[in-house]
């Protein structure tokens, strides 16, 4: 045997080798002709996008990059996914038309496939029905149905819900006999939902919906269909006529291969009986012949491929994980590079160990595990000497998580101000790197305004409530107006913004905060996507993708809002047009009804100026919300009036 340095130190001989296998592989089998790829979407065999490939029975279209499956009635549907082991195609359902509850392919009666073709509804898909005013006995619409999680959960589907809108029900297709459709008309219902393979338990509360889609099942392809030798000659091993059973005539396999309906050729068949059988009762005995002329060259073949593979394949593994060890070596590098040269910086004053952390947080113990959010989780950490800090990093294979935390770096090396969270140093010597902050130990504000209820908190006071949100206002006007260059944070909500044991006020995570560049400075302006939390989205950025400083401005709003109704931003509890907390607050000013939604603890036994105070903080919050940014208050003018309202209630405290 060859010994494997001789291959590591003969590079020609490897690529000859890796050649050598590829031929071996091809020359097994040739394949009828597979469709080319549809964009980035491969198209297995025997589906077929046009007349001189795949099957022409298994007939999808494929549109500008983008596959869609064609149903009756003139109703396409976008391929999501294919499965050529399985046989199935997973479209995107139909949509809603806007402000409705009705599927966009109502008018051909929901989704109708060509019972003539070989394709069909496939088991397994959940399927939610709604707007109905009648549906077949075998359907869940009781109370408990999925369906009612689904409209609750979801706002393009508030309409669903809506009152006089008809029932939501459930069924899961399959059965002793095939189905061709899912199935809408008007007196039964009028849109629908579908999942594949839906378990029922990701619509409990806190778990994500997967991926909405239809499963579609073919039926395995038969040979293909010829009228003369010459149709065959792209299916190696194989000839023109006509079966067993008659019928039309077909490129069936030659003897020694079978026909393999997933790849559309004929494969070696590595062995094959002959019985025959004599005699009657006990004296009968059979004996088996093995046709072996097939068998010895194919194992050959085989063998021989699957070490050259195991050689190649051990030669390039240890190469590629040479190439990620100097890949990660340089990453390591670059960020304790970038650290080392921050000046004058709370993050240069120390680089924590990574056995210090471990230690201080009983090696990342979920008992110390105090926040987590879309790419990175918070824990405690207590040193050897006593101080409590706080320990960010991104979760393991996020690289959206590093990316926020380094961008945290830049941005908290540049300001420092009360209000806002300190960084103390870092830890670059773990997996991922990590940043140590200042312990802020009373939780967020959003705790204290909706999570008070479990008894362990006590509702905040008006003027504990005007304090925060004059604090947070001083350090997002800090970030707009005195910080240079000036910095826009694109998160502001009250799960951000933490309070210590005074109840003072500090925002934190900076990891979508936006530097405003020299040569942005002048400009009304940055254009950028959408960033930020729902609810709590600047619904004009969201449009136009324009960032400025009235972005941060309207968050704040659903903040003061927050701070006055003690309700959250977003709410599927409440009735459909009050879902969202800014629309809500708004609706009610028109009505001059904005004193109904502020927090019923905040109004018992206020006095009138009391009451005073909040009407004008709710009119304060509105004017944050103004659809058009220009309308709307500075961080600094937002400030200035809070601090006015606390000094004229201060005022009349201090004279009662």
């Amino acid at each position: 045997m060859v010994p494997l340095s001789t291959f590591m130190d003969q590079p020609k001989i490897i690529t000859m080798l890796t050649f050598t296998t590829m031929a071996l592989l091809l020359s097994r089998a040739q394949a009828t002709r597979k469709c080319g790829n549809c964009g980035p979407n491969p198209v297995p065999y025997p589906l077929s996008t046009g007349p001189d490939c795949g099957d022409p029975l298994y007939k999808i279209r494929c549109t500008a990059g983008i596959l869609w499956f064609d149903a009756l009635a003139g109703s396409s549907y976008a391929i999501r996914a294919i499965d050529p082991f399985t046989r199935r195609i997973i479209t995107r359902p139909a949509t809603l038309a806007p402000k409705t509850c009705v599927s966009t392919d109502f008018r051909s009666e929901g989704m109708h496939l060509n019972e003539t073709l070989p394709f069909s509804v496939a088991s397994g898909n959940t399927v939610f029905l709604f707007n109905c005013t009648t549906h077949a006995p075998s359907m869940n619409c009781s109370p408990s149905s999925a369906c009612h999680s689904y409209i609750k959960e979801h706002a393009d589907f508030g309409a669903c819900g809506a009152v006089g809108a008809g029932a939501c029900c459930e069924y899961r297709s399959g059965g002793a006999r095939k189905e061709f459709a899912i199935r809408l008309r008007g007196g039964e219902c009028a849109a629908y939902e579908s999942f594949v393979d839906f378990n029922g338990t990701v619509a409990t509360v806190g778990k994500r919906w997967p991926e909405s889609g239809v499963g579609i099942e073919w039926v395995a392809p038969q040979e293909p269909v010829c009228k003369a030798s010459v149709d065959c000659k792209e299916l190696l091993n194989s000839k023109c006529g006509v079966g067993p059973s008659g019928g039309v005539q077909r490129c069936f396999c030659n003897a020694g291969f079978g026909w393999d309906p997933i790849n559309g050729s004929c494969q070696p068949q590595t062995q094959t009986h002959n019985t025959t059988c004599t005699g009657h009762g006990k004296d009968s005995h059979c004996k088996v012949r093995k046709k072996k002329k097939m068998l010895v060259p194919v194992v050959v073949s085989v063998g021989g491929i699957v070490f050259v593979l195991a050689i190649t394949g051990v030669i390039f593994y240890k190469k590629h994980n040479q190439a990620k060890r100097k890949e990660k070596e340089a990453k390591m590098n670059k960020r304790k590079k970038e650290v080392s040269s921050v000046k004058a910086s709370a993050l240069s004053s120390r680089i924590f160990t990574g056995r210090e952390i471990r230690k201080a947080t009983n090696n990342f113990s979920p008992e110390n595990l105090i926040g987590t959010g879309g790419f990175g989780e918070v824990f405690k950490g207590t040193f050897d000497d006593g101080t409590v800090f706080a320990i960010k990093r991104a979760k393991l294979g996020s690289t959206k998580g590093i990316d926020q935390m380094q961008n945290e770096v830049r941005i908290l090396c540049q300001v420092n101000h009360r209000s806002l969270v300190r960084l103390l140093g870092c830890c670059l010597e773990l997996e991922h790197p990590l940043l140590i902050y200042e312990y802020v130990s009373n939780g967020t504000l959003f705790d204290y305004l909706h999570r008070h209820s479990c008894g362990t908190r006590e509702p905040l006071k008006l003027h504990q409530r005007l304090k925060i949100a004059h604090q947070t206002a001083e350090g997002l006007s800090y970030l707009h107006s005195s910080a240079v260059p000036p910095i826009y944070h694109r998160d502001v909500k009250s799960s951000n913004i933490l309070l210590d044991d005074k109840l003072d006020a500090k925002v934190s995570d900076f990891g979508l905060s936006r530097l405003v560049e020299l040569a942005e400075e002048n400009k009304s302006h940055i254009f950028t996507s959408a960033q930020g939390t729902l609810g709590y989205l600047d619904p004009d950025y969201y449009r136009n993708f324009q960032l400025t400083d009235k972005s941060d401005v309207y968050s704040f709003g659903v903040v003061l809002m927050e701070l006055l109704t003690a309700q959250k931003a977003i709410d599927f509890n409440r009735e459909e047009e009050s879902v969202n907390l800014a629309m809500y607050g708004k609706k009610k000013m028109i009505e001059e009804k904005l004193m109904d939604v502020v927090d019923p603890l905040l109004k018992e036994g206020a006095c009138d100026l009391e009451l005073e105070t909040m009407k004008s903080l709710g009119y304060l919050a509105v004017s944050c919300l103004d659809d058009q940014r220009q309308k709307r208050p500075s961080m600094k003018e937002v400030a200035d009036e809070i601090e006015n309202l606390i000094k004229v209630l201060k005022g009349q405290v201090s004279k009662s």
